[in-house]
């Protein structure tokens, strides 16, 4: 399978994971109805997921056990391959109130479960191999390319978000796909891996949605207000 990356160094992504994870705290508190629960729990996968490459940094440098690296690089590709294709969609899917646009998302998230499912096979059945590619971790699964796997994982995750009747959730959607695409340019032209920055503004997105859905939105400055405006409701 192609290489997956990560962020500029161990130290960068503990600070990223702790900043995301308090995040993914704030969402938990601001879940009003349970089918938002999916969705709020996305924040702190993400924080997990960092936390998880730090390991993998510090491993590689030997400032932890080879053990450490290893389980470490297994669990965030867990996390990568088989959790965000089923979970997002999932996700995005449990919040809709649209009738009509459940149905149009299920296949989406009948899509990422295959998806999912091909992944773990793939994980299981390895190599799993890590690697510091400059200021980012180039992790590797197998030994054969798929571009339309990678194409079925994309439209598992960011068209359900696309579909949604909630603006700020189409917003997170359109970022989804800069975001892949941007981190795709990053690794072709050997810059380093920004995927804690994308995580991190994610999380921002979904905390804000849970926030504005719960009555409790965060307060800004006047001009900063009116330029979130179109993220502040359907």
């Amino acid at each position: 399978m192609s290489p997956i990356v990560m962020c500029l160094s161990g130290e960068v992504d503990l600070f990223a994971a702790f900043v995301i994870g308090a995040i993914g705290v704030d969402a938990l508190r601001h879940v009003s109805r349970r089918r938002q629960l999916a969705l709020a729990v996305i924040p702190l996968m993400f924080a997990f997921h960092q936390l998880m490459d730090a390991g993998v940094w510090w491993s590689l440098t030997a400032r932890l056990p080879e053990l450490v690296g290893s389980v470490s690089a297994w669990l965030y590709l867990a996390i990568a391959l088989v959790v965000v294709p089923i979970l997002v969609p999932l996700a995005v899917r449990s919040v809709e109130p649209n009738r009509q646009r459940r149905r149009w998302m299920t296949p989406f998230l009948a899509l990422g479960v295959l998806v999912g499912i091909i992944l773990g096979v793939v994980l299981v059945a390895g190599p799993v191999r890590a690697s510091i590619g400059g200021h980012f971790i180039d992790y590797r699964v197998g030994n054969t390319y798929s571009d339309p796997l990678g194409a079925l994982y994309i439209a598992a995750v960011a068209v359900p978000l696309l579909m949604s009747t909630d603006r700020r959730l189409v917003w997170l959607g359109g970022v989804n796909l800069v975001i892949v695409s941007g981190l795709a340019w990053l690794l072709v032209t050997g810059l380093v891996s920004l995927w804690c920055a994308a995580a991190a503004v994610q999380s921002v997105v979904i905390a804000h949605y849970l926030r504005t859905e719960s009555g409790d939105p965060w307060k800004f400055p006047g001009r900063l207000r009116s330029l979130l405006a179109p993220l502040g409701a359907r």
